[in-house]
C-alpha cells in the first residue's frame, strides 16, 4: 500500500480546516487517501490502509471519520458491493459512477451536466437540493468479454444482444 505524500496529507489537513473538521492525524490520513484513491474503498480497505500506515486505530474510530467526512459533504457511500460493504469515494469534483454488477468495478464518470437535474428538482419541487448521486449499473468490458467467452465455449452458436 503506497504512502501519502507530504503534500496530499497538507491538502487533506487544509479541506478538514476549511470544512472546520478537527484535524488529527487519523482523519487526515483518511481523507488524504480517499482523495487519491480510485479504488472506491470499502471500511475494511480504509481500515487497512490506516493501520499499514502506521496507525492505531480502531474500525470504529473509521467508521465514525467516514460518517463525519460524510456529513460535512466532502464524501459519498456509493451502493454496497456484492459483499454488502459500503464503498466510498471523495467527492469534490461532480461524477457519477458505473457498476459492474459482476465485479462490482467501480469507475468515475467525470460530467457536471447530470448536475442540472439537482437544479431541475430543486425548480420543480421547492427543495433545497444539497447534492443527489447518480449511478450506472451494468457489465464492464472485462466481465463482457468473461461471458462471451463462456458462451462461446457452451454453445456451438454465438448469442447476440441488441
Amino acid at each position: 500500500m503506497m504512502v501519502q505524500s507530504q503534500e496530499t496529507l497538507l491538502s487533506a489537513a487544509n479541506k478538514l480546516k476549511e470544512y472546520r473538521i478537527k484535524n488529527t492525524p487519523q482523519r487526515q490520513v483518511i481523507l488524504s487517501y480517499l482523495m487519491t484513491s480510485h479504488a472506491h474503498p470499502s471500511i475494511e480497505m480504509i481500515f487497512k490502509y490506516v493501520r499499514s500506515n502506521g496507525f492505531s486505530v480502531s474500525l470504529a474510530t473509521v467508521y465514525n471519520t467516514l460518517q463525519l467526512l460524510i456529513d460535512h459533504n466532502l464524501i459519498i457511500e456509493i451502493a454496497a458491493d456484492s459483499g454488502g460493504h459500503m464503498r466510498y469515494d471523495y467527492f469534490e469534483t461532480p461524477h457519477y459512477h458505473v457498476i459492474c454488477v459482476n465485479c462490482n468495478k467501480i469507475v468515475d464518470v467525470f460530467d457536471a451536466s447530470y448536475k442540472q437535474n439537482e437544479r431541475e428538482a430543486a425548480q420543480e419541487t421547492g427543495f433545497q437540493v444539497f447534492n443527489s448521486q447518480y449511478e450506472v449499473y451494468g457489465l464492464c468490458p472485462a466481465c463482457q468479454q468473461k461471458l462471451a467467452e463462456t458462451e462461446h465455449k457452451n454453445c456451438s452458436y454465438v448469442k447476440f444482444w441488441y
